[in-house]
């Protein structure tokens, strides 16, 4: 992990070293302004991107075309130096001819063999031929050397052809002398023009040589100034063409990170005049419209607030009323069910027979609509917020029993299975046991209302420092898509609304529950049964 935050504080350094030298390079050199013009050009990016390509491809090409050159121009010096050697070696070859055919001379006037001077003739042929041929490749300077040279090796072939003449007549003793003196005088003589030859020949090789070696260098150096160029050249225009996008690209993550943040009145400004241009002219209407629609919303959400207001205003002035309503009901409902009770046990005089029966649905409805000016009220109290929870301590097994014994008749009267099931060691809990008893009253008397045989549980388990209660039945079930919309007010489980009722009784307990600071849901399946499961905290905190 250390590794691994050196290599990422690593690459932050190089970033930001990288951004400095960047900015220098905008900002402190031409090449910023290079960049703008280039972004400036009205073509597209792909046209920029060709262009440069293209520059590029044409150095390269050009640097071929010299070196083509300069291997052609060192190819035709290697020609010439070769040339150079040959004639070296033909002026030396001479120079060599030369020294053997004063050696067959002297050779001859010490013998007196006319054999010697057969070999000096041989030579002579070898020096004639090899000055010809350097005669056909020499300069004018060199020819006018050789035609010297010609001349007194023609009057050396004279004096050899006297020294043959003496030696078959017998005179040589006498001419010795004579021939000797007139043979070396011009053998002197074209030794030192064929020196000078020599020499002429070995500077034009250095001249060559020296030629050929600066080719070399120049060829060297033509090619790597081409190369650097090139090399430059491409650097330069993929900084160009390259920053050319990169800025109007930062400028637009920018403008993005702006909108995103919420400002949609940014703008973005680039002088591209190519794709970018476009995307950031794009950007800016699209900016333009998000900061119109973001006022509309703003209206429509300030007019919403408005609206809200006066809603709330009037579902409170509502539930003021139905409490006050219900609560002014209940008085002289509650009358009704007293005087009623009395008149059936015969406090003012004997009911006669026929008058029971009616008595009693009067008594049976009235109760029925108690109950229900009692859940309009509970909802309205606490849709005013004025519903508080009496939080106490109190025995889960008296509430479960309470509600076992208060709904046992209407389950024998159905003809069900009233059970309920909970361990005998759960805790003392904490919070309304009034409220926890009115939502398993709402849930269980809704399982025996739904249910027409087979039986309801009640349950209650403890999973860590919730209490899990549980009404079960084997009743008409609820569909799937429903499922989600049995807690809504005023929304019968049955959808026939066989059941009666108002609808608020899983609604009144869901808010009950949530006032503890619990939850509640529910199982079902199409005829089969539904399982309704609330939990609440065992110790129901101040602020729930």
């Amino acid at each position: 992990m250390r590794q691994s935050a050196r290599v990422a504080r690593f690459d932050d350094i190089s970033r930001d070293g990288l951004n400095r030298v960047v900015a220098f390079l905008l900002t402190r050199t031409p090449l910023g302004f290079l960049v703008g013009w280039v972004a400036r050009v009205p073509a597209s990016v792909h046209t920029k991107l060709l262009v440069a390509f293209l520059v590029i491809t044409g150095l390269f090409i050009t640097m071929a075309g010299v070196s083509l050159q300069t291997i052609s121009r060192t190819a035709e010096q290697s020609r010439k130096m070769h040339a150079a050697h040959e004639r070296v070696e033909w002026s030396q070859q001479i120079d060599h001819t030369l020294a053997r055919q004063m050696h067959y001379t002297a050779l001859a006037l010490l013998l007196r063999d006319e054999a010697a001077v057969a070999r000096i003739l041989r030579e002579n042929n070898r020096f004639n031929d090899a000055l010809a041929r350097l005669e056909a490749a020499g300069t004018a300077e060199e020819r006018d050397l050789i035609q010297q040279i010609r001349a007194r090796q023609d009057g050396v072939m004279e004096a050899v052809a006297d020294i043959a003449n003496a030696i078959r007549d017998g005179r040589l003793d006498e001419a010795t002398a004579r021939l000797l003196g007139r043979q070396e005088r011009a053998y002197q003589e074209i030794e030192a023009l064929v020196g000078r030859l020599v020499e002429i020949e070995n500077g034009q090789m250095t001249s060559l040589k020296e030629a050929v070696e600066e080719a070399n260098f120049r060829s060297i150096f033509l090619t790597a100034c081409f190369a650097a160029l090139a090399i430059v050249l491409a650097l330069l225009c993929g900084f160009i063409i390259s920053w050319s996008c990169l800025l109007p690209l930062r400028k637009a993550q920018e403008f993005l990170g702006a909108v995103g943040a919420g400002d949609f009145g940014a703008t973005i400004t680039v002088q591209n005049r190519d794709e970018f241009g476009a995307q950031a002219a794009r950007m800016n209407r699209m900016s333009a419209e998000l900061r119109r629609l973001a006022d509309q919303q703003h209206q429509a959400a300030a007019s919403l607030r408005q609206l809200n207001a006066q809603l709330e205003q009037a579902s409170r002035a509502k539930s003021e009323f139905l409490a006050n309503m219900s609560h002014e009901l209940r008085t002289p409902m509650n009358a009704i069910l007293g005087f009623t009770e009395m008149m059936r046990d015969g406090l003012y005089c004997e009911i006669p027979p026929e008058m029971e029966e009616p008595l009693a649905d009067i008594q049976t409805n009235g109760r029925h609509l108690l109950g229900l000016i009692n859940d309009v009220l509970d909802l309205s109290k606490i849709e005013a917020g004025r519903m508080e929870l009496a939080r106490e301590e109190y025995l889960v097994h008296d509430v479960v029993e309470s509600v076992r014994v208060s709904l046992r008749s209407l389950a024998v009267e159905r003809g069900l299975e009233f059970a309920a099931s909970l361990p005998a060691d759960l805790p003392v809990a904490y919070g309304d046991a009034k409220r926890i008893r009115q939502c398993l009253m709402n849930l269980a008397g809704n399982a025996l209302k739904f249910t027409r045989q087979g039986r309801v549980e009640i349950g209650v388990e403890q999973h860590g420092d919730e209490l899990v209660y549980r009404v079960t039945d084997t009743g008409i079930g609820i569909p799937k898509e429903d499922l989600e919309k049995v807690f809504d007010e005023f929304r019968q489980v049955d959808a026939t609304g066989a059941g009666g009722g108002t609808g608020l009784g899983l609604s009144i307990s869901r808010k009950f529950i949530e006032m503890h600071g619990g939850r509640i849901w529910v199982d079902s399946e199409l005829g089969v049964g539904s399982t309704f499961w609330f939990a609440v905290p065992v110790r129901v905190p101040v602020t729930a």
